[in-house]
């Protein structure tokens, strides 16, 4: 049992009980209304009991609440569950409208998730799905199923969600040449390795999430397009570390065993120098962990740190080369 051997206010038992009853009726309460209950049972719950009963919760899994996202708890997991697969659901065991095919295709190829599909997906649904649909995108968002990036102001597109999962892999796709990098044009930084004996496979989803949060995602020219989309890919990602110039580039790509990334300097006269970039080799390496062990305490997952010479191609990389915490600064040029 999740509660076993855990100390927490008995009053908490009456809330639960009342809850387990609201659940029959209604798989989502607003804030207001489990205020209200939790101040009408014998041993009312103040407001800070009451966020401790809801944290302690949704530790456990009982029921979803974010502080950030306060105005509604979801009651029941699996009514969640449900939105969630409506919108993963494999595209041979969709209805797909007509009218918004190439917008559906968007989202099977790109990933690209348009108002147009959500309005598809939840208008056949339960009311409630309909009802409240903005926390729902708003928790999925949170559990990095689907992500909104940051993108220019001067982007093509207007801003939508992605969904990383659908996101087709391109085994074809040359990022090098996509993005116009040749010895004469780029400095390259050495390739950072993560290298695991087992890379669980959503792993890559929720670290492009955790970058795409912190850094804009760069954007590159659609073939046979006159426009730009988001630079995300099969396994790839690529983020602008300068926002104005964008002449500083960091490409993060995945395969079965490795997660690796590398810095993109696109100006004639820059310097790779060493540690330079040491706050972004950290910045992952605490979002890897952070995923693996706190969020979803995945004990039996590691990975160890290797480095190699960036003029390796992408798909050419082992992590050759050990680095340890004793030597992370010299993240450098090779």
């Amino acid at each position: 049992m999740k509660t076993w051997n855990k100390d927490y206010p008995l009053k908490f038992i009456q809330l639960e009980t009342r809850l387990q009853e609201k659940k029959k009726e209604l798989p989502i309460i607003s804030f207001q209304e489990i205020q209200n209950i939790a101040s009408d049972t014998p041993k009312p719950l103040n407001d800070e009991e009451l966020r401790l009963f809801l944290e302690f919760h949704h530790e456990i899994r009982a029921l979803v609440y974010f502080k950030d996202l306060p105005s509604y708890i979801i009651l029941d997991t699996q009514w969640l569950s449900d939105a969630f697969r409506y919108i993963v659901t494999a595209k041979k065991f969709r209805a797909i409208s007509i009218k918004n095919r190439k917008k559906w295709d968007e989202l099977y190829s790109r990933g690209k998730l348009h108002s147009e599909v959500l309005e598809d997906i939840f208008k056949k649904k339960d009311n409630m799905f309909t009802t409240h649909k903005d926390h729902i995108l708003n928790v999925m968002e949170r559990f990095d199923i689907i992500i909104r990036p940051n993108m220019s102001e001067t982007a093509d597109e207007k801003p939508c969600y992605y969904v990383p999962c659908l996101i087709k892999i391109e085994s074809h796709c040359d990022i090098y040449e996509t993005f116009n990098v040749t010895d004469c044009t780029c400095k390259k930084s050495a390739w950072l390795c993560f290298k695991f004996r087992f890379k669980p496979p959503h792993l890559m989803n929720h670290l492009i999430a955790s970058l795409s949060r912190k850094y804009e995602i760069a954007e590159v020219v659609v073939p046979n397009q006159m426009k730009k989309s988001v630079a995300l890919f099969g396994g790839i990602a690529v983020f602008e570390l300068q926002k104005k110039t964008h002449l500083r580039k960091l490409l993060v790509m995945t395969f079965p065993n490795f997660i690796q990334v590398q810095v993109l300097e696109f100006r004639k006269d820059s310097i790779i120098k060493r540690g330079l970039y040491k706050d972004i080799g950290d910045f992952v390496t605490d979002e890897l962990e952070k995923i693996i062990h706190t969020r979803f305490k995945m004990s039996t997952v590691e990975f160890e740190k290797n480095i190699e010479c960036g003029h390796t191609k992408p798909e050419l990389v082992t992590g050759s080369n050990e680095l340890s915490e004793e030597q992370i600064t010299e993240y450098m040029d090779m």
